[in-house]
């Protein structure tokens, strides 16, 4: 956006700390595609709803054939770009409409626009934390990046086509469980006017369930169950973490950390008395499934939650609902409190904790947007001290300024305008459409995508380990360990708070045992 300035300020990129002999092995494997043979049988997955299997790893779902080789000259595709998958050749004919929204020349991606804003601006603005992003700008800075995987990745022939339309539907209206109707029409306008082949905007789970139902592939559906995932499958993938695995790695970092210690982090009375836990959660379908995945993942280790309490996704009680929670809890003197929630809620949260003179441990559960800088920063603005107790797990990675981000790096080669400062979330939702095209190979259909998707070989970069696999419909499958500092400069927005860690990730059942390593 004209006159627009990016607060530049200094953030180390340590994310791939840890992880150098498991990049060096991945490249390895990446260059030896060729010879190496399959680890999996390399099965198509069909459309009458076969099991979901893997292909030979780092080949196209496609397969090796008359058109398609690994390049001669190079691993990958894209040499500077950490999440480049392996490079391919091409040489003939794609096929042609391989399924709606494929041409010979384009793939249609729908983009869809409603009349209020952005989900992430819509909570900024209920917590009171200024996020300058319209929906204009998200969308310029999502055309600037189709224009870079278009350079940059094989399409076989095709072209990414985005294409901009006006929806019914509103976010919030349906991030809140409503709005059916109208999101139903839009995934209905989208298979049947656009013609398109993905959506990257399926960031409601009403407008992805119906995209899904309409047999469009969708991106971006926040914290889904692994069930929802696996009853819609091939068509929904989300950059949010699966709250099923979220919750599965939740509850090895509260066996091995938390539970059978001490309350180390908590205020006043609580401080060093044997943790206690409560937890907290919307009591939608999905929602409690990835709770009931966490207390069976704790009880597995002979551990329990103290208490397990729900709310409803209603924003105007939200308030009310969250007195009556917090005295319950104070009541339980739980000395720890995870809410499976989004900023807002966690937010009345901790304005009731302070106002019934509370001082629990914060624990992060890892969705809801919260383990996100905004987030924090939308708790810490209204909640003061007690959001400086807060730690826990998180998928995500440390934030990026614009001097480190692959994103912004890859939007400024193609154009000399500024994104979005949701660039980072943008290019990782249309990097999923990119690596899956390209993945699938010249036949490209929904299940190509998927088969395609689960041929990747895992892959380092900045927002972590990348590997999706049967069950597995979101990428990430490391952690770090968190906790809130409200003085350092967000590398995200500049402004104070971020989320900070001791620059290492782990992966997926991995975690040490011992105290949590945070406030140093």
């Amino acid at each position: 956006m004209k006159g627009k300035r990016r607060r530049l300020h200094g953030a180390e990129n340590r994310a791939l700390k840890g992880y150098a002999p498991l990049v060096v092995l991945v490249a390895a494997l990446v260059a030896m595609v060729a010879v190496v043979p399959s680890r999996v049988p390399a099965e198509v997955i069909t459309a009458d709803g076969g099991d979901a299997v893997e292909v030979s790893e780092a080949q196209p779902a496609s397969g090796w054939n008359s058109t398609v080789t690994a390049c001669p000259d190079q691993p990958v595709q894209v040499a500077a770009m950490p999440y480049s998958p392996p490079c391919y050749a091409f040489d003939g004919d794609n096929g042609g409409e391989t399924s709606n929204g494929v041409t010979p020349d384009t793939v249609r991606i729908a983009y869809r626009i409603t009349s209020d804003q952005n989900l992430l601006k819509l909570l900024a603005d209920l917590g009171g934390v200024p996020l300058d992003e319209s929906n204009e700008e998200m969308a310029r800075t999502t055309e600037g990046l189709v224009d870079y995987f278009n350079q940059h990745f094989q399409f076989y022939g095709r072209k990414l086509e985005l294409v901009r339309y006006d929806g019914r539907g509103l976010l919030l209206q349906e991030f809140l469980g409503a709005g059916q109707d109208a999101a139903g029409n839009d995934a209905l306008r989208v298979a049947d006017e656009l013609h398109a082949f993905a959506d990257v905007t399926g960031l409601s789970q009403p407008y992805a369930e119906a995209l899904a139902r309409q047999q469009v592939v969708s991106i971006g559906a926040p914290y889904m169950s692994r069930q929802w995932f696996d009853e819609r499958r091939p068509y929904v993938w989300s950059n949010f973490p699966d709250c099923t695995v979220t919750s599965e790695l939740a509850a090895e970092y509260t066996n091995k950390r938390l539970l059978g210690r001490d309350a180390l982090f908590a205020g006043g009375d609580l401080q060093g008395k044997p943790r206690t836990m409560a937890i907290i959660a919307p009591n939608n379908r999905e929602y409690q499934q990835c709770v009931d995945s966490f207390e069976q993942g704790l009880a597995d280790e002979g551990n329990q939650v103290s208490l397990r309490l729900e709310y409803t996704l209603d924003v105007p009680t939200l308030r009310t609902q969250a007195s009556t929670l917090l005295a319950r809890i104070k009541q339980e003197n739980v000395t720890s409190v995870s809410c499976a929630c989004d900023p807002i809620m966690q937010m009345y949260l901790a304005q009731e904790a302070t106002a019934q003179g509370y001082t629990p441990e914060w624990l992060v559960a890892g969705v809801g947007f919260i383990d996100l800088d905004l987030g924090g920063q939308i708790i810490a603005h209204n909640a003061g001290d007690q959001w400086n107790r807060a730690f826990g797990g998180s998928r995500w990675a440390v934030a990026q300024s614009p001097e480190t981000s692959d994103a912004y790096a890859a939007y400024r080669s193609v154009r000399s305008d500024e994104p979005s400062e949701l660039v980072d979330l943008l290019y990782s939702q249309l990097l999923v459409i990119a690596l899956g095209v390209q993945m699938a190979g010249p036949n490209l259909t929904p299940e190509t995508f998927e088969t395609g998707l689960f041929s990747y070989p895992p892959t380092m970069g900045q927002a972590g380990m990348w590997d999706w696999s049967p069950h597995h419909y979101t990428p990430v499958i490391d952690s770090r360990e968190i906790w809130w500092d409200p003085d350092r400069i967000s590398p995200f927005n500049g402004k104070p708070g971020t989320w900070v860690d001791n620059g290492t990730r782990t992966p997926d059942g991995e975690i040490p045992e011992g105290d949590p390593e945070v406030f140093p």
